[in-house]
């Protein structure tokens, strides 16, 4: 490692870190912006604090993520992994997916009481300032805290190490849609109220810098004081992904002349599946092709802990069964549905897909359209929805939906079969200069500059 100039203390509520009965602690690919944050070790030396996750529960809690990886990179990277009350953690994690996260992309919630609420919000400051604790140390430079969930760790970092520069980074969206109840208010403020003790907060895009800003504006006017807000859009490290496909081969059961679309998702209703494999359904059988037309499905389980997810992925196992059924004239089964966390079987699907469909009802990320962009070598299209949060750089670059319903998904699949070769080589192209200049790399330089520019202060 060379001399470091800067120690940043990262906070996020997980680390990608596995257990295998066979090799121990592994590392896992997980999604949002986890798999991005060792990009800054580039530049500083990072001192990574999380949540251990219930499977890590017992395992060592520091480790080396360059010796783990087996990478190379400028500064070390360790990993810490901080216990907190089991019963506080399950209180949170219920509540921070049926209530924080539908409300964040402007999806209903259930009504919730106030005594219940309050109880509720006090469990995650708690955790906040748990992590807080854990993760002060004097010889950090500053901070920088990613998740909703972790929305109160500045204010408990204030608290501790008033001096340091704190930057907070947003990476769902903000509600773009009016706020219809006072509970939803109250929760909202409590988010922005944590966020702005950071010195800075970065968003993924300008629409959700300006949602989150009209809210504070309106419903805590004196406290947006001192806060920077800027947009600093996560990306992926595109030479990782370039050396990484030099070794795949494509899945050997697709012909050359066979068409693939891929959809890559966390069984999560913002993510459309369902309607992605009923507007494919209704494509095909509308179709009149001699290819075969495949769809790949790679479905990561979420939130498996809870009877509403578990209700998802069922319906998305009966969805394409019976989709298959309905295309059952056909000679082969064109819906193919792979559950779990592959990475590598889901890269090379990325490889080789004609269409990736990301027609998600909203996100904030959704770096799978990046690693497609970037692995792809069919000059493969991106079908998308404008409430991804990547399309605000790319959308040009793609075919978005007027919608994430069915019929417009469908639309949107008939359009981009019309697009002549020449069309698609240039929007293939151009999408892999936009992202290989504007990479992790440059995502993470950003963040590193807003800490010297808050030493200098």
């Amino acid at each position: 490692m060379i001399d470091s100039a800067l120690k940043i203390g990262v906070l996020s509520r997980r680390a990608p870190i596995g257990q295998s009965a066979d090799f121990g602690a592994t590392v896992e690919h997980v999604g949002g912006l986890t798999r991005v944050l060792p990009a800054l070790a580039e530049f500083a030396e990072i001192a990574w604090t999380t949540l251990a996750m219930q499977s890590q529960i017992g395992l060592p809690k520091k480790y080396s993520f360059p010796k783990l990886s087996r990478n190379s990179y400028q500064h070390d990277i360790n990993i810490y992994l901080t216990e907190v009350d089991r019963n506080s953690l399950n209180q949170s994690d219920w509540f921070c997916t049926h209530y924080i996260w539908p409300l964040l992309h402007d999806l209903p919630m259930p009504e919730l009481d106030g005594v219940k609420l309050t109880r509720h919000l006090e469990s995650i400051k708690g955790i906040c300032q748990a992590m807080a604790i854990t993760s002060a140390d004097v010889s950090n430079d500053g901070y920088l805290v990613n998740d909703f969930q972790l929305s109160q760790v500045p204010s408990a970092l204030r608290e501790i190490e008033p001096q340091k520069p704190i930057t907070f980074f947003l990476h769902t969206p903000w509600p773009k849609a009016k706020v219809s109840s006072s509970f939803a208010t109250e929760i909202l403020q409590f988010l922005a109220t944590g966020m702005l003790d950071a010195d800075v907060i970065e968003f993924q895009t300008q629409k959700d810098l300006q949602a989150f800003e009209k809210f504070v504006m309106k419903h805590l006017p004196k406290q947006f004081i001192g806060t920077v807000l800027e947009v600093n859009p996560v990306s992926v490290n595109v030479q990782d992904l370039q050396d990484q496909s030099w070794n795949q081969v494509s899945p050997t059961d697709l012909c050359e002349a066979d068409i693939s679309y891929v959809h890559i998702a966390r069984s999560d209703p913002i993510k459309n599946t369902l309607a992605t494999i009923s507007s494919f359904t209704e494509f095909v059988n509308s179709k009149e092709s001699q290819a075969r037309n495949f769809l790949d499905l790679f479905i990561v389980p979420s939130r498996q802990q809870w009877p509403q997810y578990q209700e998802l992925l069922a319906k998305i196992v009966k969805c394409v069964e019976v989709c298959n059924a309905q295309l059952s004239s056909l000679d082969y089964t064109p819906i193919r549905l792979h559950i779990g966390n592959d990475y590598d079987l889901a890269s090379q699907a990325l490889t080789r897909y004609d269409y990736l469909i990301v027609c998600s009802v909203a996100d904030g990320l959704n770096l799978v359209v990046k690693e497609g962009a970037v692995l792809n070598t069919r000059n493969g299209v991106i079908i998308s929805t404008a409430t991804v949060g990547a399309m605000a750089e790319l959308g040009n670059l793609c075919v978005l939906a007027d919608d994430a319903d069915k019929a417009s998904i469908v639309r949107a699949l008939v359009a981009v079969t019309k697009l002549d070769l020449e069309t698609r080589e240039a929007m293939s192209a151009e999408l892999k200069n936009q992202i290989k200049e504007f990479d992790a790399s440059h995502w993470a330089q950003s963040v590193i500059t807003s800490f010297k520019i808050l030493q200098e202060v």
